[in-house]
């Protein structure tokens, strides 16, 4: 029990920041768009959305619009990140995932934009320690998405572009399963 004291003590220490920023975020919200806009670049918040490959090379309004919707999160050590309807870009701490260690900028669950599950990765991250993120979920995307026309086409085409990928890759361990199967 002292443990799971310290423990959560520890992490209400950390999330400190992350609290203070979905603050901002509520206060910059209640700001012209324009002026959000502003805030949005001076403050670095396109880093973010850089991050994310189908993200990149937006227009600012469409940029100022998605950064609005990307939500601070932080787990402790050895807690898995689950988000199957989301793409978190990692800001500080570090994970595992696949026999990689993903660090700073690296993302998680950028397929979250396939409808397939079986298409989708289904290996979980688990954070080494603290790792805070920075999450867009899917009807927050499909929300940019409505708003933007031309937007919308380019995500659709991102979307296409991994189905085939992950499609490909699908088929592939499949032919390979049966090879293996018949050798028998």
């Amino acid at each position: 029990s002292t443990s799971l004291k310290t423990r959560a003590r520890k992490h209400l220490h950390e999330a400190y920041k992350v609290h203070r920023q979905r603050y901002q975020q509520n206060t910059i919200r209640a700001l012209s768009f324009g002026l959000q806009g502003e805030i949005a670049l001076q403050s670095g918040n396109d880093a973010v959305c850089n991050c994310v490959w189908y993200l990149r090379g937006i227009d600012e309004d469409v940029l100022v619009e998605l950064v609005n919707h990307f939500s601070p999160e932080l787990y402790s050590p050895g807690e898995y990140i689950i988000h199957k309807q989301a793409v978190s870009v990692i800001r500080r701490g570090s994970c595992w995932f696949k026999g990689c260690v993903l660090m700073r900028d690296s993302i998680i669950g950028e397929d979250m934009l396939l409808d397939s599950e079986h298409l989708r990765d289904s290996a979980i991250p688990r954070t080494l320690n603290y790792v805070e993120v920075m999450t867009l979920q899917r009807e927050a995307l499909q929300q940019v998405c409505e708003k933007f026309p031309d937007f919308s086409r380019k995500v659709r085409m991102a979307q296409v572009r991994l189905a085939l990928r992950r499609g490909f890759i699908f088929y592939s361990r499949q032919v390979r399963v049966l090879r293996t199967m018949s050798r028998k």
